[in-house]
């Protein structure tokens, strides 16, 4: 990202990055959420400060093997099975992990085993590749590092996001690190519960886009433009009306009520709320603002903490 500040700390629609996948995870039913923190760790814990988390540190950067291990201690009372989400994912929605926990859970082997997310892109550029046997079942992943060049043309790619069982701490003791990186990969779970004939799913979600993440600037860009569409269409499913969605910007946590109507080319910044039948003028820039039912804001009014009736 090329900034002092760590990855999951950006903010998409207002929030961090992993804000959003806390969120996320505890709107599934996850409990406790344990977010591990390595370098920057005082700057996620700010951008945390307040929400029901535990935290676990990572002194050494070894791995997505190794970052799940440092978790073990503060999930020590926990005996079921465990989500495992990546912190600059952002687009990931609840519904998601409820499909995999359905999916975990199904018989025969009801969970047992790991469960997967997988997606198919244009461009599998820096992700690890889905390879399937003749059958169509998942056999094993492949970083792209570690990836010859047949494996590099696989379209279908592992998103990072896991549900695994309880065995999953005993067999991280076992992943090697044999691998271009020097690290233990969480990509070589599915190998080792496959060897143990212990099921392996993948679930693909309903919206491609709940898989997507960060690495750069303008993948940041692309992850807020698709964050504040679904924003936009999902107040307009709640009866409000905007006058120009591709124009309006809303942060993710801004209320507004029913009948609502919206200008062109306004921006409406976090804490925002807005009563039933308000109108907001083009151009106006709220910021922790609050609008009365049936009040109306002037066009190209900037303000921050006011009360408009």
């Amino acid at each position: 990202m090329r900034s002092r500040l760590p990855k999951v700390v950006h903010e998409v629609a207002g929030r961090p990055m992993v804000a959003h996948v806390v969120r996320a995870a505890r709107a599934a039913g996850a409990e406790p959420v344990v977010v591990v923190v390595g370098h920057g760790a005082d700057a996620v814990r700010a951008a945390l400060e307040g929400a029901p988390v535990r935290f676990a540190v990572q002194e050494e950067q070894r791995g997505t093997g190794h970052a799940l291990a440092c978790a073990a201690p503060a999930l020590a009372e926990h005996a079921g099975p465990v989500y495992v989400l990546n912190g600059d994912g952002p687009l990931l929605r609840a519904a998601t992990l409820t499909r995999m926990a359905e999916a975990h859970a199904a018989p025969p082997a009801g969970g047992r085993g790991m469960t997967l997310v997988t997606a198919r892109t244009e461009d599998p550029t820096g992700l690890g590749r889905i390879v399937r046997g003749s059958g169509g079942d998942l056999t094993r992943i492949v970083e792209e590092a570690d990836a010859d060049a047949a494996t590099r043309a696989i379209r279908e790619v592992n998103a990072g996001v896991y549900l695994l069982d309880a065995s999953v701490w005993t067999r991280l003791a076992h992943l090697g690190s044999d691998n271009a990186q020097g690290e233990a990969y969480l990509t070589d779970l599915p190998g080792a519960y496959l060897a143990d004939g212990a099921p392996v799913r993948t679930v693909a979600p309903d919206d491609p886009d709940d898989v997507l993440a960060a690495n750069d600037r303008e993948q940041l860009a692309h992850l807020e433009r698709v964050a504040r569409r679904r924003i936009a269409s999902r107040w307009m499913r709640e009866g409000v009306t905007l006058r120009s969605p591709e124009t309006t910007v809303l942060d993710d946590d801004v209320e507004l009520a029913r009948d609502v109507v919206v200008e062109p080319f306004v921006l409406l910044r976090s804490g925002t709320r807005v009563g039933e039948a308000a109108r907001i003028g083009a151009g106006a820039v709220l910021d922790a603002c609050t609008v009365a039912g049936g009040a109306e804001v002037p066009p190209h009014t900037i303000a921050r903490d006011r009360h408009f009736s």
